[in-house]
């Protein structure tokens, strides 16, 4: 057992999940992607995760990089061919 399996979760930030993820994706990226695939805008996915407008802009930024995507018809078009990205890399 190393030492970073001795350390709590909660200190070893989000780096443990985006590993997971096939594309990097942190947990609050993964449910940001979930919600833009509802459709929903960036005020909209604030209110829910109870975040700030400029909080969500920087995960919907993250996100839009890691799919390579330019826009959100990008990303919902990746998700409609490969919809197993919003549970990719879940326990």
């Amino acid at each position: 057992m190393g030492v970073a399996d001795q350390l709590p979760r909660a200190r070893r930030g989000p780096y443990a999940a985006a590993r997971r993820h096939p594309l990097g994706l942190t947990r609050r990226e993964l449910q940001v992607l979930r919600l833009l695939a509802q459709g929903m805008g960036n005020q909209d996915i604030a209110r829910r995760l109870v975040r700030s407008p400029r909080t969500v802009e920087h995960h919907v930024s993250a996100v839009l990089g890691k799919l390579n995507a330019s826009s959100r018809m990008d990303v919902v078009l990746r998700l409609h061919s490969e919809p197993w990205l919003l549970s990719a890399g879940e326990n």
